[in-house]
């Protein structure tokens, strides 16, 4: 198999199982995964627009309202206005949400999850460079 095929079939492989793991991460069925994805890009931004949210993952305003309405209700995020420019909304994770994230990765042991992490940042270091390059 050539370089490329084997980047083909891994990085197809790599999206299959990166499905199954948020699948996994939602199996107790309180949210889909794509909310999960949320909470957890939340988390590590420290808080998005509402327009951010829609670009990052890839879905129309309307449907972030609706993902936003239905966690705020959960009370796993909150709107915060922004103080110099009320017009701008800021969704951010609430200290429930924060435990939320925390709870779901928490099925997996703590040596997993560092291996996983180790794993992933090279793997994204790796990307940035390749991706940089080709910009």
């Amino acid at each position: 198999m050539s370089d490329i095929e084997t980047i083909m079939h891994e990085i197809v492989d790599i999206q299959y199982k990166s499905k199954q793991f948020m699948d996994v991460l939602a199996s107790n069925g309180e949210l889909p995964p794509s909310q999960i994805i949320l909470l957890i890009k939340l988390k590590t931004s420290g808080g998005l627009k509402a327009a951010e949210i829609a670009s990052f993952a890839g879905v129309t305003p309307g449907a972030v309202t609706s993902m936003c309405d239905k966690l705020e209700k959960t009370g796993l995020i909150t709107r915060v206005r922004d103080t110099t420019d009320r017009r701008v909304v800021r969704m951010q994770l609430t200290s429930e949400g924060d435990r939320y994230v925390q709870k779901t990765f928490a099925k997996y042991p703590p040596h997993q999850l560092k291996e996983l992490a180790t794993i992933l940042h090279e793997v994204n270091q790796l990307m940035n460079k390749i991706v940089s390059k080709s910009s």
